[in-house]
């Protein structure tokens, strides 16, 4: 069984698993010395009174980064994912420095990555997604608690920049728009951060140990993830009048519930296109990669081991899920989890996002949308009318640069570039489409195949 399922993944996913396996068992080793180490010195002691709320000024670590793994192509970086080593502790604010930004965000701690001073890893030409650019051009980290995170982020305040946060269903033209704004000289775009995606992560396992309700609306998880925001948006080595932000395409759920609340001043922008286009290009680009959701996948279908591990959950399909419990009972009923795979995972990414983005229309809030079909028909009337909403002059210089963004691929070089997705073939069956039925219902959205316009979505 097992097998047959290593054969499915691409070969360079399922290296990378190996290889991550042996980094585990070497970061085992190499953790245990250095935990000995720093009880010795006395470092272990201090970050355990940081832990504990005392130290503020300072709790936060200070390590050198020497390699780095994590196992997978789409992930979050944890700590155990870098093999690196004290340097010292020093003020939470030392992460204020225009250089560094903010990584990673659980409801323990956040983790800031340090990159060159020649570095720029908010340059989206470079690297399309942050999630990316992070880890791999990390030379150090500065890791506080996360009691230490909300005190600075209280301390610094909402961004006095605007900001335009682009939520999307993936697969939609939103890190072509990051390309555009990238390419404006006075905008910061930061492309699919992790930080929300994995506090969002991190309170959705909480929720399956605990059951104790929606998280969401919490005040312990607000508090976190608007201080998370807060210290992204915060100033970089490039002046900016403007950041346009696109969520990490399984944050945007979570996203759409909370920006427009704990910041109404932010424009929103949410794209999206047609589902059979959205989901085949999806299946396409995510293909083979999700390993360890297949495994579990697997578990969760054998009859024995099902009973064996009553608990586990496919991880592709706690990513793509959304925030909201009755959701969430509904996707883990095992009838439901069964029919999880790549092709079904890219229609609840599609149908979560789509969901809580109407939810969000009918409160009155913020958010307009963008189609990828519309923007592929007309352009330059699009993003006049795209930027007349944002409050941006669109002049013959940024028309000139728009178009410059437009005639590259913009996620050249990476895996989802144009050359390599066109070797990549996703056949769809009929019982794809009538399991992709079954879903789309259940979120209210038309059947596959059929046209979608979404409520406020600009020029139509």
């Amino acid at each position: 069984m097992f097998n047959s399922i290593i054969v499915m993944a691409t070969r360079e996913i399922t290296l990378k698993f190996f290889k991550h396996c042996i980094y585990l068992v070497i970061y085992s080793l190499f953790r245990c010395c250095q935990l000995v180490s720093w009880w010795l010195t006395g470092v272990q002691s201090h970050l355990k009174s940081c832990r504990n709320g005392e130290d503020y000024e300072s709790s936060a670590q200070l390590l050198k980064v020497w390699f780095h793994s994590s196992g997978r192509l789409l992930n979050f970086s944890l700590r155990h994912h870098f093999l690196s080593t004290h340097v010292n502790f020093v003020h939470p604010n030392y992460a204020l420095q225009k250089h560094i930004t903010l990584m990673t965000v659980t409801d323990k701690e956040a983790i800031f990555s340090i990159q060159g001073e020649c570095d720029d890893v908010l340059n989206v030409r470079k690297w399309p997604f942050l999630n990316v650019g992070h880890p791999t051009t990390a030379k150090h980290l500065l890791i506080m608690p996360i009691s230490s995170m909300i005190k600075l982020g209280e301390e610094l305040g909402d961004p006095k920049a605007k900001v335009i946060w682009i939520y999307h269903t993936a697969r939609c033209g939103s890190t072509a728009m990051s390309q555009v704004f990238n390419s404006l000289p006075d905008v910061v775009s930061i492309s699919e951060p992790n930080c929300l995606f994995s506090l969002d992560m991190a309170f959705k396992e909480k929720y399956f140990k605990e059951k104790k309700g929606s998280w969401i609306t919490s005040d312990e998880y607000q508090q976190i993830y608007k201080n998370a925001v807060r210290l992204l948006v915060k100033p970089y080595k490039r002046d900016a009048n403007v950041f346009a932000v696109r969520s990490h395409g399984y944050a945007t759920k979570a996203d759409l519930h909370l920006i427009p609340k704990l910041f109404p001043q932010f424009i929103g922008i949410f794209m999206y296109r047609n589902v059979k286009e959205q989901a085949i290009s999806l299946t396409r680009m995510t293909k083979g990669i999700f390993l360890h959701g297949e495994c579990a996948l697997a578990i969760i279908k054998s009859p024995i081991l099902s009973r064996l591990f009553p608990n586990i959950r496919p991880s592709n399909l706690l990513s793509c899920s959304c925030s909201e419990p009755r959701h969430l009972e509904w996707l883990f009923k095992r009838e439901n989890m069964i029919k999880s795979c790549d092709f079904i995972n890219a229609v609840i990414q599609f149908s979560g996002a789509c969901f809580h983005y109407k939810e969000v229309v009918a409160k009155g809030l913020p958010v307009v949308a963008v189609k990828y079909e519309h923007l592929q028909e007309d352009k330059t009337r699009l993003f006049k009318i795209l930027f007349e909403h944002a409050g941006l002059e669109m002049t013959l210089e940024r028309e000139r640069l728009i178009d410059q963004a437009l005639s590259e691929d913009s996620q050249k070089g990476t895996d989802a570039d144009k050359k390599v997705m066109a070797g990549i073939k996703t056949e769809v069956t009929q019982k794809m489409i009538d399991e992709a039925n079954y879903f789309l219902r259940y979120y209210g959205l038309p059947n596959w195949g059929e046209d979608i316009l979404l409520p406020k979505t600009l020029g139509y």
